[in-house]
């Protein structure tokens, strides 16, 4: 793997294979199904800095869901990531996760029967916790937990999830840092931020900065691995979906 696509195993990115799901109202605390698209930068190592692109997909049926995270950089995608499962009230309750860099494909399942999360990379299964998300689930779990608590987004909440990537499953816990003012290209809109801080098992931080007026959707999403490479994706428009 060339140093560029290792930095952007952090990106959360991702174009979803599986069908369309026919767009329906939202259970409550749910957004309606939509197509955000972003404008991307990034630093690779210390010195080679890019721009890029990303495109964030929500879809649902009353009982089923499908999100997707696509970056694209230097002309070419660089990742997906896509998450599907079933739909409940305020929860989501992912059966499968993919994880396609250029030149890989990995899958992780959630065996809820069997108590597991199981990798196609080899790893070892994991016990699967009550509530458990996947590393591009989290992101709208949490957007869903602050729809149906606003109080939640009052600085210093914690917010707390298993979350498997395609190699292992860890506990996330996510910050919130309270409001803040996201400036875009349209003008500012107000977003609650929350931060998961790097672990000694996982060098990785996530930032993300959840808008009301876009459903808590991500209006910027911020990637940083431990040695400083980084992929910042902001909000520029919303297609909706149905």
């Amino acid at each position: 793997m060339t140093p560029l696509r290792a930095s952007l195993t952090l990106a959360l990115a991702l174009a979803c294979s599986l069908p369309a799901l026919p767009a329906r109202s939202a259970p409550p605390g749910w957004p309606d199904s939509t197509e955000l698209r972003y404008d991307g930068k990034g630093l690779e190592g210390s010195f080679f800095r890019y721009s890029g692109t990303g495109v964030l997909r929500w879809q649902h049926t009353d009982t089923r869901y499908q999100t997707s995270l696509e970056i694209n950089a230097l002309g070419m995608r660089i990742r997906t990531l896509a998450s599907s499962g079933l739909l409940e009230t305020h929860t989501l309750l992912p059966e499968r996760f993919d994880d396609t860099p250029r030149g890989a494909a990995w899958t992780t399942r959630f065996q809820r029967e069997q108590g597991q999360i199981t990798f196609s990379s080899g790893s070892t299964p994991e016990p699967l916790q009550a509530g458990a998300q996947d590393k591009l689930s989290v992101l709208l779990q949490l957007g869903a937990a602050l729809a149906v608590d606003p109080s939640r987004g009052l600085a210093g909440t914690l917010l707390r999830f298993q979350a498997a990537d395609a190699h292992r499953a860890d506990n996330w816990v996510f910050r919130c840092d309270g409001s803040e003012a996201v400036e875009l290209t349209q003008g500012r809109v107000n977003a609650v931020k929350f931060t998961r801080e790097p672990t000694p098992d996982n060098g990785q931080k996530v930032e993300t900065w959840l808008a009301p007026d876009v459903g808590y959707l991500p209006v910027r999403l911020r990637i940083t691995e431990g040695g400083g490479s980084f992929i910042d994706l902001v909000w520029r428009k919303t297609q909706n979906s149905g």
